[in-house]
């Protein structure tokens, strides 16, 4: 599903457009001129379709809806660069579900009891600040915005035409975020990664599920962080 010239949403699950398995986050490519990236990759019960093989798989966190995918990707596709925050990539390339949450999921009923994260050893950090430069002007920068999880990242998207912001669980349409009873999501840290990414330069979000804001996408970003300067948390999609 083709969203922009450079952005297309290859999965989405039962929390989206019910594209592709329903465990899936959305799962979108970006394309430059000269190379492509992935931004997550899906639960990895089946496989993602019709796809040439990217430069990188970017990772906004290692939550099995998002990153349980990558060790299927790198597998299709030896020497794939798997990127994600330094924190969870010891979590991914173990396959640590306690890190991960998997356990705390299956316990909820999110995942199903048979369900596991393959460990993807190749995983390895991308810094905040760092950039993946796609060609003709297309160029995606790492931003560390722990608060969901650690080692949550964003990437924020510049092309000649217009800026996007890929957020991962970190901020949804409307301001909403994702708060979980987890041994790695902090409030304090998510206000503060709330109030830095309404800094940014944003026409488009495109975030880990639910809706999609092709237009003045800064809204939604400065919603959160207007609740956030008022004392108060946004509402939580979970």
């Amino acid at each position: 599903m083709r969203l922009t010239d450079h952005v297309s949403l290859v999965a989405s699950g039962a929390a989206g457009f019910d594209l592709s398995d329903p465990l899936d986050c959305h799962v979108y490519l970006v394309r430059g001129s000269r190379r492509s990236a992935l931004i997550d990759a899906g639960a990895g019960r089946s496989p993602l379709a019709d796809l040439t093989r990217p430069d990188c798989l970017l990772l906004t966190h290692g939550h099995a809806d998002h990153a349980g995918g990558a060790a299927a990707l790198a597998a299709r596709w030896p020497g794939l660069r798997v990127l994600a925050g330094a924190e969870a990539v010891p979590w991914i390339a173990a396959g640590d579900e306690r890190g991960l949450s998997v356990d705390r999921g299956k316990a909820a009923g999110v995942y199903p009891p048979d369900y596991s994260f393959p460990p993807c050893p190749t995983a390895r950090a991308i810094g905040d600040g760092e950039e993946i430069d796609l060609g003709g002007g297309v160029v995606l920068r790492a931003v560390a915005t722990p608060g969901h999880a650690d080692g949550h990242l964003c990437y924020h998207l510049r092309t000649p035409g217009y800026r996007a912001l890929f957020s991962g669980d970190c901020v949804f349409t409307g301001g909403r975020v994702s708060l979980q009873n987890l041994h790695d999501c902090r409030v304090p840290e998510y206000a503060a990664s709330l109030t830095l990414l309404a800094e940014l330069d944003v026409d488009a979000l495109f975030p880990g599920h639910h809706e999609i804001s092709l237009a003045r996408a800064g809204r939604h970003l400065a919603a959160a962080r207007d609740t956030v300067a008022r004392g108060l948390l946004p509402r939580s999609t979970t």
